[in-house]
């Protein structure tokens, strides 16, 4: 499709709304054939994540109509400090409708691991060969993960991303952007340095030093002050116990529902739907998008079948989300025109999990979320590898780190529809590399500092067969082009995961969707829907 030209008074516009976060208002739109579709709305974007919530904070404030389809519920945090499940023991406010324990490892085996289907905050999709994990509720993955808001490296993120995409404009345009608005910050050093909480950080940092790895304090969405809070009993405690993968009470997680999204629904513009599980999508006569959606309970029930329509349609379901829709309305005919790299490129972003216990040294019986500090192995001769911290909050000294590791994998997997499930599968073959790379670096670690691999009842060897950072599917260049326009169709885009070749080149990848979110919605207003 070509494209209508940029002009600087766009450009100029777009930036001022989204620096200065002003709405665009009494811009009306003429209303044409779409007066007689049902419940139209002249943009729709599915999924309320990190790509979902930053296009509809931008289209609301261009003055754009919005309705936003959830799968999943909106969880408002009450005074009594019990609205998500804690990690130590869950219950089914944890999974999305699955009947155990998800969490990769259970510290307490046998204890707190059954319970019955309910649209809980995380989900565990397990695949051949690996188990992918996402977000479903208002505010996707920023309510499941670990708050780590950091940005790649310009040498490695040039290594997987196309020319196209410019990284000193997102490092110094786009990045800033997404990290003033989620009001991200280090650990303050009074935590860092003094807090029984983090002793567990300090060895990380101390460990890796000591083979000669540099540090990164990276920037965070977690409210240092409430967990402050926490430690002095002011609030209730969550962060500090540990609580991360299924939402914090204290409300010091500050997930997108603290931030972009309720700006979004502060313009009034901009409509949040939970519990709307879309099934598929369909191109209609006059180019309108056709959303078919189950409106569901909490139990799952099917409650209505309604459909929605849009003249501008904005996937942001996630990796796997995004490319299960596509791929079942590509193959039922509904979108013929989508290219066959549907379904391709999709990659772990090298994710791996390890422990080091019998250290000759206390980790801290008590350790709080979030991890804050990340150590840089860019000379590992297997892959470079980031390694991340992940606390461990047993409630006793276990002497042991759980890490986890970012690597270069250039492993891609892709995705096949299956008919008979109406649902698609992941064809994935593990090269071995982020392992391999993860146990160089732990051997080196457990060399210079002490201690060993693994822990009978928890993680016996280094995992790389899980990831919460799916990435792919839909891939710019290929199924879309590099602002996220789908191939083969009008006023269609992705925002969000899906777009990603398979890397965010050793980093956590929030911060990369947040950032090209916001560069690409800038551009698709200004150059499809405001000229």
């Amino acid at each position: 499709m070509a494209k209508k030209p940029f002009s600087r008074r766009h450009f100029i516009k777009l930036s001022a709304l989204a620096g200065a976060g002003l709405m665009v208002t009494g811009c009306k739109r003429d209303r044409g054939p779409e007066s007689l579709l049902s419940n139209y709305t002249e943009a729709l974007v599915i999924g309320t994540g990190f790509g979902g919530a930053v296009t509809a904070l931008r289209l609301g404030q261009a003055g754009i109509r919005t309705t936003m389809l959830e799968r999943g519920q909106r969880w408002t945090l009450n005074p009594n400090g019990d609205t998500f499940s804690n990690l130590a023991f869950p219950d089914k406010r944890s999974a999305w409708f699955d009947t155990e324990n998800i969490a990769p490892f259970n510290p307490f085996p046998g204890l707190g691991t059954s319970f019955e289907p309910y649209a809980g905050v995380l989900e565990r999709i397990r695949y051949g060969g690996m188990d992918v994990y996402g977000g479903a509720c208002v505010g996707g993955g920023s309510v499941v993960y670990g708050g780590i808001t950091i940005a790649p490296e310009e040498e490695l993120f040039t290594q997987v991303f196309p020319a196209e995409v410019n990284y000193q404009e997102l490092a110094s345009v786009y990045f800033p952007r997404v990290i003033n608005m989620l009001d991200a910050r280090p650990i303050p050093d009074y935590l860092l340095n003094d807090s029984e909480y983090f002793q567990f950080v300090r060895v990380h940092v101390e460990h890796a030093q000591n083979i000669g790895l540099p540090i990164q304090y990276f920037d965070s969405t977690f409210d240092w002050d409430i967990i402050q809070k926490e430690i002095n009993g002011e609030v209730p405690a969550s962060a500090i116990n540990g609580d991360i993968l299924y939402g914090v009470n204290s409300g010091a997680k500050k997930s997108l529902d603290q931030n972009y999204l309720p700006m979004a629904e502060s313009t009034g513009l901009v409509d949040v739907r939970p519990l709307h599980q879309v099934r598929d999508i369909e191109q209609i006569d006059g180019g309108f998008y056709r959303v078919n959606v189950e409106i569901i309970d909490t139990d799952g029930n099917v409650l209505e079948n309604k459909a929605h329509h849009c003249k501008y349609l904005f996937m942001g379901a996630g990796s796997v989300g995004t490319t299960r829709l596509l791929m079942r309305s590509k193959e039922k005919g509904l979108l013929p025109n989508i290219n066959e790299t549907l379904g391709q490129g999709w990659g772990s972003n090298g994710a791996t999990m390890s422990m080091r216990s019998y250290l000759p040294v206390n980790t801290g019986e008590k350790q709080s979320s979030p991890s804050s500090s990340a150590a840089y192995d860019f000379n590992n001769p297997i892959s470079p590898t980031v390694l991340d911290m992940a606390n461990y909050p047993l409630g006793f000294e276990c002497t042991c780190l759980i890490h986890l590791g970012l690597t270069m994998d250039p492993g891609r997997g892709h995705f096949t529809y299956d008919p008979n499930r109406d649902d698609i599968d992941l064809n994935w073959n593990n090269n071995g590399i982020p392992r391999n790379a993860m146990d160089n670096l732990i051997d080196r670690l457990n060399a210079a500092n002490g201690g060993q691999s693994g822990e009978a009842f928890t993680l016996p060897e280094t995992k790389d067969d899980l990831t919460y950072h799916p990435l792919g599917g839909a891939v710019m260049g290929d199924t879309c082009d590099f602002y996220g326009r789908v191939k083969g169709y009008e006023n269609f885009y992705v925002m969000d995961g899906a777009l990603i070749p398979g890397s965010t080149a050793c980093a956590n990848p929030s911060l990369t969707i947040a950032g090209l979110a916001e560069r690409n919605i800038e551009v698709i207003l200004a150059e499809d829907i405001l000229s």
